[in-house]
C-alpha cells in the first residue's frame, strides 16, 4: 500500500500485466486485504505485497479468502515465505504444468485413463 494508491494508479499498473492467469482488482476500502490477513494469519492488519497461487479448481466459497496453495510476501512476517522471485516462479511453473497435465489427462478416453494410473 502506497500513499499514491488510487483507482487511476491501479489501472495503470494493470496495463503492465497481460496474462490470462493474472487478475488484478482495486479495493479502495482494503476489505480484501483485511480478510486475507486473517486467512494468512499475518501480524499486519491488511495484507499487501503478497503473491498468491491457487490451482484453477480451488474453491472460493467461504467467508474468508481460501488459503492459497502457495504464497510469498514482502513484509516483516514469516521469513521462510519472503518473496524469492526464482522460487515463486518455479512453484508457479509446477502449478501450471500440473494443471495442463490434469486438463490433458481429463481429455483421454476412459479406457486409456486406467493405463495412465
Amino acid at each position: 500500500m502506497l500513499a499514491a494508491d488510487n483507482l487511476e494508479a491501479a489501472l495503470q499498473r494493470e496495463l503492465m500485466f497481460s496474462d490470462v492467469h493474472v487478475n488484478q482488482f482495486w479495493d479502495p476500502d482494503r476489505i480484501f486485504g483485511q480478510l486475507l490477513s486473517q486467512t494468512l494469519d499475518l501480524t499486519i492488519s491488511i495484507a499487501w505485497d503478497v503473491y498468491l497461487l491457487y490451482p484453477p479448481d480451488h474453491p472460493w466459497n467461504a467467508e474468508l479468502p481460501p488459503v492459497p496453495e502457495f504464497w510469498m510476501h514482502q513484509q516483516n512476517e514469516d521469513m521462510s515465505l519472503y518473496l524469492e522471485p526464482a522460487r515463486f516462479k518455479k512453484y508457479l511453473q509446477t502449478l501450471l504444468e500440473r494443471a495442463a497435465f490434469h486438463d490433458s489427462f481429463m481429455l483421454l478416453p476412459t479406457r486409456s485413463r486406467k493405463h495412465c494410473l
